[in-house]
């Protein structure tokens, strides 16, 4: 992945950039390493969205692997991302059963780990 020049320079300028913007967050109002911080959240699971696609864009020519993870990795973040949005507040849909928005943060989870299982199977099947 880093023998592209941009997608490693845009990885390291997104790394000090997301570090910087946590950092300042931290320095401005302490008190925020105590809360719920959604500034922190969202900068470093974006990043995260963000070099997930870059590992994608720049190996689609090449083997597909890890492609499962980055995109399981991809689903889960965007969904996490979408969620903690919304921060603290209380989003019931269903009253009974009591089904809140967190369930399906639980749900892509799920499903980011089988696209994980779904990797270790394509590189165990490589392996034999």
């Amino acid at each position: 992945m880093f023998k592209h020049n941009k997608a490693k320079s845009l990885i390291i300028i997104g790394f000090i950039t997301g570090f910087l913007i946590v950092l300042s967050s931290y320095i401005v109002n302490p008190n925020v390493f105590w809360q719920f911080n959604e500034l922190e959240i969202i900068t470093t699971s974006s990043l995260l969205v963000i070099f997930a696609l870059c590992f994608i864009i720049t190996n689609i020519e090449k083997r597909h692997d890890y492609f499962n993870f980055s995109i399981g990795l991809i689903m889960y973040l965007l969904c996490s991302i979408l969620i903690f949005l919304t921060g603290n507040t209380n989003l019931v849909f269903i009253k009974n059963p009591y089904i809140d928005i967190w369930v399906f943060n639980s749900l892509f989870y799920i499903l980011f780990q089988v696209m994980i299982y779904k990797e270790y199977m394509h590189l165990k099947k490589d392996k034999n």
